[in-house]
């Protein structure tokens, strides 16, 4: 029979068994910091950026951008060969040209840009999880 070669295959399977669990395990682990941080980079435009700039507060705001672009340059330094390509550029250039608009004080733009990345982080992950929509 095929399990009777001195164990091999019981030992191939069991590799196998466990390379499988432990990637799965990495990309669910993955998954989940990408997910915190992209959830904690929103929070920060929604509930720090967002209002300095509908008070008109543009030093605090130009501030905390320069903060946003740092926490984003290092969340994407971690993701970029993982998760979608196109979505982590568009995000780049949206964080760029809100950075331009603070600095220009462009309520309107900069609010508008900001609204755009929000609604990319929140994509971000959402292709990668594991759920029957993805699957099929």
């Amino acid at each position: 029979t095929m399990f009777c070669a001195g164990g091999e295959t019981v030992k191939d399977f069991i590799a196998a068994s466990l390379i499988m669990v432990l990637t799965l395990g990495g990309c669910i682990l993955f998954l989940h910091y990408a997910d915190n941080q992209s959830q904690n980079l929103i929070k920060d435009i929604r509930q720090e950026i967002l209002p300095d700039i509908s008070q008109g507060n543009w030093a605090s705001v130009q501030k905390k951008m320069n903060k946003l672009n740092d926490d984003w340059h290092k969340f994407r330094k971690v993701t970029l060969y993982l998760l979608h390509t196109e979505t982590i550029n568009s995000i780049d250039y949206g964080i760029a040209r809100s950075i331009k608009y603070a600095e220009a004080e462009d309520d309107s733009n900069t609010a508008g840009e900001l609204n755009s990345v929000i609604e990319q982080l929140s994509f971000l992950t959402d292709n990668q999880k594991l759920t029957l929509q993805n699957v099929f």
